[in-house]
């Protein structure tokens, strides 16, 4: 957990200063346990997660749905995503 976000290892390392979650989002993905990713409790994008199939994703006030699994995380923002893996629900 690192300021209250819970994250997933994607590569084994050793800690370093600068490899933070938020500063090296190739080694950590965000897990997000507080939302159900549903249409009424969408879950925060916040870039450098991996998209699920069927879950609801909020983010800028905009809820999509993703329309299939991304396997690895994603770092684009959810508009630039659409037709790929999310149109807006």
């Amino acid at each position: 957990t690192r300021n209250g976000k819970l994250y997933k290892v994607l590569q084994a390392h050793t800690a370093q200063a600068g490899w933070e979650p938020e500063n090296a989002p190739a080694l950590f993905t965000e897990i997000n346990e507080t939302h159900d990713g549903t249409m009424e409790d969408p879950i925060p994008y916040s870039g450098n997660m991996a998209l699920e199939k069927g879950k609801h994703y909020i983010q800028d006030e905009e809820i999509y749905i993703c329309t299939r699994d991304t396997g690895n995380p994603v770092y684009h923002a959810l508009p630039e995503l659409i037709g790929l893996y999310v149109e807006i629900a």
